[in-house]
């Protein structure tokens, strides 16, 4: 017997949460299915931006505040620095902090709120088949469930994604990855010589260490998040060379880089019409990740929210989702995402030449350098794109 519902959502990270919970409070019956159970590891920097936080209130009612007394938020840091290698190409504060979460804790809280609206959210269920034209998603075991629409947020391999007609070959071609390992601030080997950005309780991100990609530290309540990421075309087997480098540059032994764990990133390879269907794609399914510095947990936030809002106006007005679901992504992701990625090309083209194009950059842009990567300017030529703390009507 196949169990039917209003809406299945295939993962449930922030995408899938955020999509759930947006369903699931206006009445939808909705369900979540993921392989994993909850709390679970997952590699991120976790790094939250102010467009970020901006989601979380509108949607969950939580502010940051909330967010860092309740332990979901484990670290608040206004300042930053960006370096070419050794020198620093920028530093100051941003308007805004950045914010810092670790996944487990991040997504289970997530999760947690959308049972709480009345999602109905199953866990340790492995999807093996997906119909997107027709709803349906079976599990390995056999089980079957029908929806009058599918909202797939499995990641950046998402069996959801591969059920349906898009061009494979694009996808892996604008594939990234990342390789990142923790260090805790209590580690002995930061008692040492090490470089003096270990110790800093500001995010740091290098360039210099990949022609496509760069490095970063970023400081957690109790621990360092150390690693790189770019574009796998161009970098690929020596992802692992290029993190031994950027380790020993931190003083730090390079073995630590042997045993970094890495992961796929999308890394330009957005699909600007990310459905088919009954079945729309959010999140890193969709290869919703900003092309400059990697920033996925907004576009996972965002496009969860819009995908949730697009289905609940399918069920309640007869609405074209994809119709809906596209004008939502046309305004709020996908210019930011293709302006990031013209910017990025330029950027690190220009990396041939030395530090000078990116501290032209960013010395240029100023304040309105932090606005744009907090999300009230856009990537478009740090054109307004949203009101908040440092813009005003």
């Amino acid at each position: 017997m196949i169990e039917t519902h209003d809406v299945i959502i295939v993962g449930a990270g922030p995408a899938g949460s955020t999509a759930a919970h947006v369903l699931a409070r206006k009445g939808v019956r909705v369900l979540v299915l993921d392989k994993a159970e909850f709390p679970r590891d997952k590699l991120c920097a976790g790094l939250l931006t102010w467009k970020a936080v901006d989601v979380l209130e509108r949607v969950y009612g939580e502010t940051a505040d909330g967010l860092l007394a309740s332990g979901v938020f484990n670290a608040a840091q206004p300042g930053y620095a960006i370096r070419f290698r050794d020198r620093i190409i920028a530093s100051g504060e941003t308007f805004y902090p950045f914010h810092f979460t670790s996944r487990r804790v991040f997504d289970k809280h997530l999760l947690d709120q959308a049972v709480r609206a009345g999602a109905d959210v199953r866990l340790g269920q492995h999807v093996a088949f997906v119909d997107p034209l027709a709803g349906v998603v079976r599990l390995d075991d056999g089980q079957e469930f029908r929806g009058r629409y599918v909202i797939g947020c499995d990641g950046a391999a998402s069996l959801v994604r591969r059920a349906c007609p898009f061009d494979s070959a694009a996808w892996k071609a604008g594939m990234g990855g990342a390789l990142e390992f923790s260090l805790s601030r209590t580690d002995p080997l930061l008692a040492g010589a090490v470089h003096a950005d270990l110790a800093a309780a500001h995010p740091t991100v290098y360039a210099g260490f990949l022609r496509a990609g760069y490095g970063w530290v970023f400081p957690h309540a109790d621990r360092l998040i150390i690693g790189i990421g770019g574009h796998s075309a161009r970098h690929g087997r020596e992802f692992r060379a290029k993190l031994r480098e950027f380790v020993t540059f931190l003083g730090l032994p390079a073995s630590l880089a042997d045993a970094a764990k890495g992961h796929g990133l999308p890394y330009g390879n957005y699909i600007k019409t990310p459905w088919h269907g009954r079945t729309l794609l959010a999140g890193d399914a969709a290869g919703l990740v900003e092309t400059l510095f990697g920033e996925g947990i907004y576009y996972a936030l965002r496009s969860g929210e819009l995908a949730g809002e697009a289905v609940c106006a399918a069920l309640t007005r007869n609405a074209d989702p994809a119709l809906v679901y596209g004008q939502g992504l046309n305004r709020d992701i996908l210019p930011e995402l293709i302006w990031s990625h013209r910017l990025r090309r330029v950027l690190y083209a220009s990396q041939s030449w030395g530090f000078l194009p990116l501290l032209c950059f960013v010395r240029c842009g100023g304040r309105l350098f932090g606005e744009m990567v907090h999300g009230l300017r856009s990537y478009r030529l740090l054109l307004p794109r949203a009101k908040g703390p440092a813009l005003h009507p």
